[in-house]
């Protein structure tokens, strides 16, 4: 579902390309260069976490505007866009935190309040616990969100896959519009294989599958020994490593493909 129909203002449209364009993704290059080196300190999250939130409000005001002189009666609330940004961007290979736009705005605000609004935020809240500017800790080049039942990498699980998003090389107003509507966004790329799915491919998908050891994780982003998702606490329950495997993959059927013994022929 669109979050409105029509076109906002040109003038409108130009700022927030800008702001993609000139601060967001100059700022996303930085950051993964920290994060892909284990050196991101506390300030970095905070400073990163800011300026995602505020291309939020952005969009949010667009919307509304839009709304408004389309003569639409319904009222564009910032908690519900934000929400629907988190259906329409279910982010690649999220096995665990599947709120990460209200996470991070919900982050931003902390950062800015002493207290957050409680009712505002009471679905996160019952969650995670008290939300403040203390669940970010810096461990050895690493932001951790920490809270009673949660322990888990921030910078790695919600601000990376959200920055993505936002990568998608938007430059003109009809791509403002197609990105706030769900029609365009960057992605990883998780899930998504080139095979055809025929016999010939069997050899290259059992070789991949075999070699997930050293295939990207697909929710911390680290490759083999490097990902520590084992480690994180999600809900009082242990992570795990997620390597991006085929979701098609079935092992009776490729083995079928390259061998014709008995053993593999399909049912």
């Amino acid at each position: 579902m669109e979050v409105y129909k029509g076109v906002s203002e040109e003038s409108d449209a130009r700022y927030l390309l800008s702001y993609i364009n000139d601060v967001l993704i100059p700022a996303s290059e930085e950051f993964f260069a920290l994060l892909n080196q284990n050196q991101v300190l506390l300030h970095h999250a905070f400073s990163f976490n800011t300026i995602l939130s505020h291309a939020i409000d952005y969009m949010v005001f667009i919307a509304k505007k839009v709304n408004k002189l389309s003569g639409n009666s319904s009222v564009i609330k910032r908690k519900d866009f934000i929400s629907k940004f988190d259906e329409k961007y279910h982010v690649d290979g999220c096995s665990h935190i599947n709120n990460k736009f209200k996470l991070l705005d919900a982050v931003n605000n902390s950062f800015k309040h002493v207290e957050l609004e409680q009712k505002r935020y009471a679905d996160l809240i019952k969650m995670y616990g008290d939300l403040n500017f203390h669940n970010l800790s810096a461990e050895d080049g690493k932001v951790f969100f920490k809270s009673q039942l949660y322990s888990f990498d921030y910078c790695r699980v919600v601000m990376r896959p959200i920055a993505k998003i936002f990568d998608c090389n938007i430059k003109t107003h009809n791509d403002v519009d197609d990105f706030i509507n769900g029609r365009i966004h960057g992605s990883f790329g998780y899930g998504n294989f080139l095979y055809e799915y025929e016999p010939y491919d069997a050899i290259d998908r059992i070789i991949d599958f075999c070699d997930s050891e050293y295939i990207e994780c697909i929710d911390c982003g680290e490759i083999g020994d490097r990902c520590d998702c084992v480690s994180y606490i999600y809900d009082q329950k242990s992570g795990e490593r997620s390597p991006n495997i085929d979701p098609n993959f079935d092992f009776n059927d490729v083995m079928s493909n390259i061998s014709g013994t008995r053993e593999w022929r399909k049912k």
